[in-house]
C-alpha cells in the first residue's frame, strides 16, 4: 500500500464515526488504533479519568467487540464509545506532533458529521451578543501563550478551540462561547492528566523557576509559601512537586506568574474583558 493510500484510509477511519440516538460517538478501539496505543491502555485511561459519574455515564459509554480465539471461540472484548467531549477529555493527555493531527481530524470528523445531523433551530427571544474584539484579541493572545507551552501552532491551537466549543470561527464566537473557550485553555494549561503524575519527573534543576516564583510570591504576596506550594499542586492535580512531568513545568510556572498577577488585579482585568 502506498504512503497516499494509506493516509486516505486512515482518514476513512476516522470520519467513520459511530452514531447512537443521533449523537456522534467514537469508538476507545479506533483511537488506540490510530494514536499508536494498547487498546487496554487506552481503557486504563478512561476509567482514571477524575470525573463526575454522571458526566461519565453521558460521555462514555460501555460496550464490548467479539474477538475471535482458538478453535472458533469468541471472547468479549471491552471498549467504550466516547463522545466529542469524552473524547477531548481523553486525549488532552495524548502529547506529541502526531498525535496533535490526529486530535484535529478525530474533531473535524466529529464537525462533519454534526453538520450533517443539522437540527431545526428553536425561535427564542434570547438574544446571545457576539463577543467584543477586545475580548477575543484578549483569549487569542492566551491561546497562544497556550500555544507556545503546548509547542504546537497558533492555527493548530485556535481549531482545538473552535472544535472544544463548537464554533466555526474563533472570531465569530458569542459571549457564552467565549466563557466556555477561556475555562477550556485555563484547563488546559493547569491540570496534569493522572495517567501523567509521577512520569518522567523534574530534577532539582528543572523546577528552579517553579522554586524561583514561589520564594519571589511568598515574599511580595499575602500567603506563605507552604501555602502557595499547596494551592499549586492541587490545581495541578498532583501531591507535591516531586510527581510533576518535565512536560509540565511551564504549565507550572504559567499558574505561578498568573497568580501573581492576580493578586495585582492584572489578571482579573483582563478575563473581565471577556464577559
Amino acid at each position: 500500500m502506498n504512503k497516499k493510500s494509506s493516509e486516505n484510509r486512515e482518514l476513512r477511519v476516522v470520519v467513520e464515526l459511530v452514531l447512537k440516538d443521533s449523537q456522534p460517538m467514537v469508538s476507545s478501539i479506533v483511537v488506540a488504533e490510530l494514536f499508536g496505543k494498547q487498546h487496554k491502555k487506552v481503557l486504563r485511561d478512561i476509567n482514571e479519568l477524575e470525573i463526575p459519574d454522571d458526566y461519565r455515564e453521558l460521555n462514555f459509554e460501555p460496550t464490548f467487540r467479539d474477538v475471535p480465539g482458538p478453535n472458533g471461540a469468541i471472547r468479549k472484548e471491552p471498549a467504550f464509545n466516547m463522545t466529542r467531549d469524552g473524547f477531548s477529555l481523553l486525549a488532552m493527555g495524548f502529547t506529541g506532533n502526531k498525535a496533535m493531527e490526529w486530535k484535529i481530524k478525530f474533531l473535524d470528523a466529529f464537525n462533519s458529521m454534526e453538520s450533517r445531523l443539522k437540527i431545526p433551530q428553536v425561535e427564542a427571544k434570547l438574544k446571545i451578543f457576539k463577543a467584543k474584539p477586545e475580548a477575543l484579541k484578549s483569549l487569542e493572545g492566551f491561546v497562544r501563550y497556550w500555544c507556545y507551552l503546548e509547542n504546537i501552532s497558533w492555527e493548530d491551537g485556535k481549531r482545538l478551540v473552535e472544535a472544544a466549543v463548537r464554533v466555526p470561527d474563533f472570531y465569530e464566537m458569542d459571549v457564552l462561547a467565549l466563557e466556555s473557550a477561556w475555562s477550556y485553555v485555563i484547563l488546559c494549561t493547569t491540570v496534569v492528566p493522572t495517567r501523567f503524575v509521577g512520569v518522567d519527573v523534574c530534577s532539582e534543576k528543572d523546577l528552579s523557576p517553579v522554586n524561583g516564583l514561589l520564594d519571589y510570591w511568598a515574599h511580595c504576596g499575602k500567603s506563605s509559601r507552604i501555602e502557595l506550594l499547596g494551592n499549586l499542586c492541587q490545581q495541578m492535580n498532583i501531591d507535591s512537586l516531586v510527581q510533576l512531568p518535565k512536560s509540565y513545568i511551564t504549565h507550572a510556572v504559567n499558574l505561578l506568574w498568573k497568580g501573581i498577577n492576580s493578586e495585582s488585579g492584572k489578571y482579573n482585568a483582563v478575563q473581565k474583558e471577556s464577559y
